[in-house]
């Protein structure tokens, strides 16, 4: 388990104060750091896959439960850490997983952590189960009642058309009326990654990387998109076999 951590406040102490616990706590890692919530509204971009938000909640420009109602969905969990204990009500109501109060020790912080470390392994757990029993899709065809049993291990590739999703498997290319958001849920237990608005891809699928290029098994070439490119490098860093040698 390696949980990418985000954290907004703006003050620099306190952040690292956060990033030091951060450091400390087994299966978390720092993505990325803003003292100006302003600059975080317009750089936390949804290919980032946040699963740690932290945030503070007294906060020049936009306070930290306004920032939560536009950027709460780019991230898993949202802990608040401030020095005031009256907002908490509202923390709840944009969806708040923790509200830790400042100082916040390293004691406290791996409490309040340490719940959600179990609930993610918990869901771990039941998506492998999942995972395990769900090995094809049935997605409908051209009328009523023609449907196509998919191998989700043959998927290549999935991409956008307005309306419709083509998926490109192994052997053939099937079209059906769902977005991309769609079969993105349908797929998160599974081994894919979105590369850009219009693709998402298997991860087994992909031969080699050269720039901003992804050259597929199938030789198809299929370019990162801007706002993507930071969380696929970070998954392939995270897949990088290196050298022990100096």
């Amino acid at each position: 388990m390696n949980l990418k951590c985000v954290v907004i406040d703006d003050e620099q102490h306190a952040i690292e104060v956060l990033t030091d616990h951060i450091a400390e706590m087994p299966g978390l890692t720092v993505f990325k750091t803003f003292t100006s919530p302003v600059q975080a509204l317009t750089e936390i971009s949804v290919g980032d896959e946040i699963d740690l938000l932290f945030m503070d909640i007294d906060m020049p420009g936009i306070n930290g439960l306004e920032l939560a109602k536009n950027i709460r969905e780019k991230a898993k969990y949202l802990i608040f850490t401030t020095a005031h204990p009256d907002y908490a009500l509202q923390a709840f109501d944009v969806q708040s997983d923790q509200y830790l109060l400042k100082p916040i020790s390293f004691a406290k912080f791996a409490l309040g952590i340490d719940r959600i470390l179990k609930k993610e392994a918990i869901n771990a757990k039941n998506a492998a189960k999942e995972a395990d029993q769900v090995a094809a899709l049935y997605i409908k065809g051209d009328h009523k009642y023609a449907f196509s049993n998919i191998l989700i291990d043959d998927i290549l590739y999935i991409r956008a058309l307005q309306n419709y999703i083509q998926i490109i498997t192994k052997t053939e290319t099937n079209t059906t009326y769902l977005t991309l958001k769609e079969i993105e849920k349908a797929l998160e237990n599974h081994a894919f990654i979105r590369v850009n608005k219009s693709n998402i891809v298997a991860k087994a699928a992909i031969k080699k990387v050269d720039g901003n290029i992804i050259r597929l098994v199938n030789n198809e070439m299929i370019q990162i998109g801007e706002g993507y490119k930071e969380a696929f490098f970070a998954y392939i860093q995270s897949s990088l076999l290196k050298s022990g040698r100096s």
